[in-house]
């Protein structure tokens, strides 16, 4: 009898936590702005047309927006003025991996299962893409799309 009534909470636990999407959320709160990549320009927002895309940029309520557009996000960009990369990572599940340093920028790339799109670098599944330059961090889903 118990193993029936494992086998059935089994499922139903699955499908509450993905059809609810209980997983951990990415960490906007601190974020002093934010890029989103989009196809359409949203009225009200500042924007940068790069081809047929839409770099739109959030000062606040950064939450809220991709709450509200997270289905017609391609990808964005989080500006943070300091962040423990260590912390980040514990924070979205993630594993986060040192990469490179290009002319004195640092960039990490890892993958989180917070942010469901991914890019394959290197043969590895990436989505969260970190560049620490001397008094800024940039964080990338999946990748840093605007540039550093």
């Amino acid at each position: 009898m118990k193993s029936l009534i494992a086998l059935l909470f089994l499922p139903l636990t699955l499908f509450v936590f993905c059809y609810f999407d209980l997983s951990p959320s990415l960490p906007m709160e601190n974020a002093t702005r934010a890029s989103f990549v989009m196809e359409e320009r949203l009225e009200g927002y500042d924007y940068i047309q790069n081809g047929e895309q839409f770099i739109i940029e959030v000062y606040s309520d950064i939450e809220s927006f991709y709450a509200m557009r997270s289905q017609d996000i391609i990808g964005f960009n989080l500006y943070f003025q300091s962040l423990d990369i260590n912390d980040f990572a514990k924070s979205v599940n993630g594993q986060i991996f040192k990469r490179q340093s290009v002319e004195g920028i640092e960039i990490y790339e890892g993958y989180t299962n917070c942010y469901k799109d991914f890019r394959y670098v290197g043969g590895q599944k990436i989505n969260i893409q970190i560049a620490v330059k001397p008094n800024e961090v940039v964080v990338g889903f999946p990748l840093i799309l605007t540039g550093f």
